[in-house]
């Protein structure tokens, strides 16, 4: 069963210089230890099939929020301790280091490795940061035990600013700040029952009605249904859309901005949009860039190179 789920960038790293992007204050094991980072290596056995450079002066470094343990994501997906540093003797590793090497890309598009934007250098078992009351009270109701530490996994991404350098500008400026992991899982355990499920006609009714809301009262606990996955392998991370907001994202505000910038006598008085009206434009190209005419594309790099 493929399973997808957001992530939070923390921060990025361009030619040495580390900026926070997170709103949230946390602790980023890459961030504090930047030597630990081992990028011409990497690139050495993954850049030819991957299709990206190999020289390590075209990426930017992008330390990310993976997946949190112990409490579900917007999907009521989620991994327990246990699972998640249980150690992979077919891959030589713990689970959470089947990020490693792994590529990334564009709206999940993972059938094809050339078009990877970049590649995971390392994941890290965070446990630095204290749980807040919120993660407390979402971690008990999810495997009923409140935690004292909010832990994550923690992976660093490297964008190759060369082959896709609208991505890698959207990155830079904040305009994109949210990944999509995608991972492989041999079955899920109910988190109610305890049902395990290997595909999706095992499943018990708490997860066939795992969206209703439904709370359940375990050992004097609320808890709520979700899948808890089992022998998972993380596959990639990309950056997408939101396919429910994609429609009101473009009548906010994204698509008007780009008519204006079409519509200009020359490529210098796109200068006169305001700083949103730019993050908005590289948010949206780097997100629906196979869907954007060449014309505008050479207009909007253009752009860039000049700001």
């Amino acid at each position: 069963m493929r399973k997808f789920a957001a992530s939070e960038l923390l921060g990025i790293c361009f030619q040495g210089n580390w900026k926070k992007i997170s709103n949230i204050v946390t602790s980023s094991y890459f961030m504090n230890n930047a030597t630990a980072i081992s990028l011409e290596e990497v690139l050495d056995s993954v850049a030819e099939s991957y299709k990206i450079s190999r020289d390590p002066k075209d990426y930017l470094l992008i330390p990310a929020r993976a997946n949190s343990i112990g409490r579900f994501n917007a999907n009521l997906d989620g991994w327990t301790y246990p699972e998640t540093i249980s150690f992979r003797p077919e891959f030589g590793c713990r689970t959470y280091a089947t990020y490693n090497n792994k590529p990334h890309f564009v709206e999940h598009q993972s059938s094809n490795y050339t078009v990877a934007r970049g590649v995971i250098l390392d994941s890290h078992l965070n446990l630095d940061n204290d749980a807040s009351d919120d993660v407390k009270r979402e971690v008990e109701r999810t495997i009923g035990m409140v935690p004292d530490k909010d832990a994550f996994i923690e992976v660093i991404v490297a964008v190759d600013h060369t082959k896709d350098p609208m991505l890698a500008n959207a990155y830079k400026t904040g305009s994109i700040t949210t990944f999509s992991m995608g991972a492989d899982v041999a079955s899920t355990t109910c988190s109610i029952c305890g049902n395990v499920s290997n595909n999706v006609w095992q499943f018990c009714d708490h997860i066939k009605n795992k969206y209703s809301g439904r709370e359940y009262k375990i050992d004097g606990i609320s808890r709520v249904a979700g899948e808890l996955c089992n022998e998972t392998v993380f596959q990639e991370l990309s950056v997408v859309s939101d396919p429910a907001d994609k429609l009101a994202v473009i009548q906010e505000g994204l698509l008007s901005p780009v008519i204006k910038a079409v519509s200009v006598e020359s490529v210098k008085d796109l200068a006169k949009l305001s700083e949103k009206e730019v993050k908005e434009i590289l948010s949206f190209t780097a997100k629906f860039a196979k869907d954007i005419p060449n014309t505008l594309a050479k207009i909007i790099t253009s752009y860039l190179a000049r700001s």
